[in-house]
């Protein structure tokens, strides 16, 4: 009999994990975002207003200038592969083409890329020119098997991505069970708000779990019935329920730790969460240099940023100091902030 298995990161399974989501719960996965253009208008949308209906390239979040900056991102985060992701990232198939060819080019044909589409309408021509790229995984975003644009099964792993809607259950426990044999897994995603979906989503009277931010009521409880009924009703397919949970604090935090240890300055630590602590001194770096020892400091975002041990000296002195807590992003921010007084303690 298949069993439903655990993760450890807040997620479970029927059969096998998904290679691309094994290396995303251990934050091995960047996240290419080719486009917010997409002929879709799915209620639950949860791309940001930055985004959303913009022809812009984003690798994680760093907004894409020229295709190096795509390598030197990957190469920070010390990636093992990529999810393709938009908008609809297939909607300029030769684009598709080109960029995931360059990633293997770059790192490799063991570097792992999945996609996600939602297009219905690839050709077989289109199929093998996907393939031909070298991707490793397509996950098409459908409700409906007949919907899927394939034959024949490609050598490349297909799959069916969606989240899971509370009211739909008859309409994904046939879609389980059609798609038995016919494709690799399917993914059951948690159903979220986010800031440009929270309206249709109260329109259609959705709220937001007690215990969460974000997550919406009765979309888990809808996907572990999801699971066992494919545990009792299917042979072959593999099924994947993931949370918001493990996206937030697994994918998400555990990319932003590997990017922190790759990123920091000397003088810098990595906490345990994923965040970088350093000491800020806010004067003008002339008035400074000669009390800071060479190699344990630099001028960025107009501010002195060094050691903590540094700011607390600045501090003792009658300098305006303070300790951070940084977000290792490419677009960083101060995620706390705590003001030193002129003892060089923190100030509560």
């Amino acid at each position: 009999m298949r069993q439903i298995k655990d993760t450890k990161a807040e997620s479970r399974y029927i059969g096998t994990l998904p290679d691309g989501c094994l290396q995303c719960i251990k934050g091995q996965k960047s996240v290419l975002f080719l486009t917010g253009l997409c002929n879709k208008a799915c209620f639950y949308c949860p791309l940001s207003e930055q985004r959303k209906g913009k022809g812009d390239i984003w690798i994680n979040e760093r907004k894409v200038e020229k295709d190096s900056d795509i390598i030197d991102e990957i190469r920070k985060c010390s990636s093992k592969g990529v999810g393709i992701t938009g908008g609809e990232p297939l909607r300029d198939i030769k684009r598709f083409y080109r960029y995931v060819k360059m990633l293997k080019d770059e790192f490799g044909k063991d570097f792992h890329i999945h996609a996600y589409t939602k297009r219905t309408d690839l050709t077989e021509k289109d199929m093998e020119n996907i393939e031909e790229s070298g991707l490793d995984a397509l996950r098409f975003h459908i409700f409906n098997i007949e919907k899927l644009p394939i034959k024949s099964k490609p050598e490349l792993r297909t799959a069916i991505e969606i989240p899971v809607i509370p009211g739909e259950e008859k309409k994904i426990k046939r879609l389980i069970k059609d798609a038995d044999s016919i494709i690799d897994y399917i993914n059951l995603n948690e159903l979220e708000f986010s800031d440009t979906n929270c309206k249709e989503m109260e329109k259609r009277g959705f709220q937001i779990r007690d215990d969460d931010d974000y997550a919406v009521k009765g979309s888990k409880e809808l996907s572990l019935e999801l699971l066992r009924f494919a545990k009792e009703n299917t042979k072959n397919i593999s099924v994947h329920f993931c949370t918001a949970s493990t996206k937030y604090n697994f994918q998400y935090w555990n990319r932003l730790k590997r990017r922190a240890k790759n990123i920091k300055e000397p003088w810098e630590i990595v906490t345990k969460e994923g965040l970088i602590k350093k000491g800020i001194i806010n004067e003008e770096l002339g008035t400074m240099s000669h009390l800071l020892p060479k190699n344990t400091y630099t001028k960025r975002r107009n501010r002195i940023e060094t050691s903590i041990k540094n700011a607390k000296e600045a501090a003792k002195k009658g300098y305006k100091a303070a300790i951070v807590l940084e977000m290792p992003t490419a677009d960083p921010f101060d995620f706390e902030l705590t003001p030193l007084d002129k003892k060089g303690k923190e100030v509560e």
